[in-house]
């Protein structure tokens, strides 16, 4: 895995965040709004979790997301030609139900009312 690069901006500033696999683990920097920070990573389930309640983080702090690098996509833009349809949804099987799926969904909301019936403290 080859070093990946999240970018942030706010206010005209821009932080990012490198992901770089070493022998041991990973490392987490952090470029921008302040002095640079490093943070290792024995496992990357815990990179993970910890990027991930940052990137919120930022988010809700008024950084806004601006770019991944590298480019994973592969192949040419798909999005230069349009569709031969113009809707590539299939609107005839969207939102249909066989007459067992309505029975049994609407059984599943009367198990869900008489559980929390049962729950409420008298």
């Amino acid at each position: 895995m080859d070093e990946q690069i999240w970018s942030f901006s706010r206010s005209g500033g821009l932080l990012e965040i490198r992901r770089t696999p070493t022998t041991d683990g990973f490392l987490l920097g952090v470029n921008g709004d302040g002095p640079p920070r490093t943070y290792f990573f024995g496992e990357l389930t815990r990179l993970v979790q910890f990027q991930a309640d940052f990137e919120k983080f930022l988010l809700g702090t008024g950084w806004t997301f601006v770019g991944f690098s590298p480019e994973r996509r592969t192949g040419r833009e798909r999005r230069n030609y349009s569709r031969l349809l113009s809707d590539r949804r299939r609107w005839w099987t969207d939102g249909v139900r066989t007459p067992a799926e309505r029975v049994s969904r609407e059984q599943d909301e009367r198990e869900r009312r008489l559980r929390r019936l049962r729950r409420r403290p008298r």
